[in-house]
């Protein structure tokens, strides 16, 4: 069994702003933590999929704006020590989130994505919060130039179970227990910077499309049919500027 993919995070200078983005947008409950942790909006893990985080990006990270997933892991140290044999490198060591929340860390892949590590509290009782009823997030994307890499590195790593869809030159990752499942996919010309990006699943893709430009967020792709009768996706940027997908699956 594969180290499955459990948390997702979302970030922009405005975390307040974006924290309400998604609650207008999905109806997420985002609960703000605080100073002591950054202001950091914890969002409720929504029936079928995961639990995330939206948060404020500040001077000293490499970056204004971001998505990103949680990889949870056993033990920290010994898997960002793993990875770097294989072409990773660690961006943040372990660091402790706060007592009774367990501890993460981050890492770069082969294809420089940011990618984060999770672990669970020693004192973890095995007992989840109640999930709600808003969209939930259903997917993660990961992309590079070099595909076939990434799927080694993360196949190897994580012991993930991946299916190539030819047509597509897209790599469907297996879901695995408590996680979401994802893709890799092959970086072409006229696509934007390698970004982790994660799929949101709704009932209606255009009307979700519509509230997200009409609170700020960018229309990036009109629905359109998964090749492979897969359902359907759409693209938006939302005010902060991540690229996030509206997902609908088959009839």
């Amino acid at each position: 069994m594969g180290n499955p993919v459990v948390h997702f995070e979302i970030a922009g200078p405005d975390g307040p702003a974006l924290q309400q983005f998604y609650r207008d947008l999905f109806g997420w409950n985002v609960q703000t933590q605080g100073e002591e942790m950054g202001n950091y909006g914890l969002v409720q893990t929504n029936e079928g999929g995961i639990g995330g985080g939206i948060m404020e990006t500040t001077e000293d990270m490499p970056a204004s704006n971001y998505v990103t997933f949680y990889i949870q892991v056993g033990d920290l140290q010994a898997a960002l020590d793993k990875l770097s044999g294989m072409g990773g490198a660690t961006v943040m060591p372990p660091i402790e989130i706060a007592p009774g929340m367990g501890s993460f860390a981050m890492f770069t892949d082969p294809a420089h994505n940011t990618i984060g590590l999770y672990s669970l509290p020693a004192e973890w009782d095995g007992e989840m919060p109640p999930k709600g009823n808003a969209p939930p997030v259903v997917h993660f994307e990961v992309g590079g130039s070099d595909s076939e890499t990434l799927n080694v590195f993360y196949t190897e790593m994580f012991g993930w179970k991946t299916t190539l869809m030819e047509e597509m030159n897209y790599r469907l990752v297996e879901k695995e227990p408590e996680g979401i499942g994802g893709g890799m996919f092959q970086h072409m010309d006229g696509m934007p910077p390698n970004a982790p990006s994660v799929a949101v699943m709704v009932d209606d893709l255009q009307a979700y499309l519509d509230k997200a430009a009409s609170l700020g967020a960018t229309a990036v792709m009109q629905p359109n049919g998964i090749p492979g009768g897969f359902g359907s996706l759409a693209i938006f940027r939302d005010i902060a500027g991540n690229r996030i997908s509206l997902f609908k699956p088959p009839e």
